[in-house]
């Protein structure tokens, strides 16, 4: 459940031929997976929790979370390390920033890509946002897919 490369199912392929078994069942066949026991062991409980993440969201949570790991392994290995930057300097912030930050992203999500750049490098959002702040925005919404309803700040579930 790692990145897809040859020969790798990416994770909605995986989740999609294993949705008829038990949450225990699909932890298991993650623990079968190859190379799976080479990987560190905090990676492993990495993994498995959020497998057991996965399987706790709505349909719909789910599905956004597939379609936003799907985003993240598409980008190149830099821009992954910009977004996961991005998920910690948000973490970083102090709570009165991270609240306003979280309520760009909400309101920003709902629009498509062209018209979330537009905003974001708009005089309105450049008096209301550090440049960091507007780097963070930006490197979140890469990979969040175009939604017309609020929801979470995005992490990438199976990228790291």
């Amino acid at each position: 459940m790692q990145p897809a490369r040859p020969g790798q199912q990416h994770l909605p392929e995986w989740l999609n031929n294993r949705q008829n078994l038990t949450p225990k069942q699909q932890e298991d066949a993650l623990r079968r997976e190859p190379g799976f026991h080479n990987l560190p062991a905090d990676q492993q409980q990495r993994l498995v929790n959020r497998l057991h993440s996965l399987d706790e969201k709505t349909p719909e949570q789910r599905q956004r979370t597939l379609a936003r790991n799907e985003n993240f392994e598409r980008l190149s290995p830099e821009r992954q390390q910009e977004v996961r930057g991005a998920s910690q300097a948000l973490g970083q912030m102090s709570p009165d920033r991270q609240q306003a930050v979280r309520h760009a992203f909400q309101q920003l999500r709902q629009m498509p890509p062209q018209q979330r750049q537009m905003f974001l490098n708009s005089g309105s959002y450049a008096s209301q946002f550090t440049p960091q702040e507007r780097t963070v925005l930006g490197n979140l919404l890469s990979i969040e897919p175009y939604q017309s309803h609020p929801g979470a700040i995005p992490q990438p579930y199976f990228g790291r």
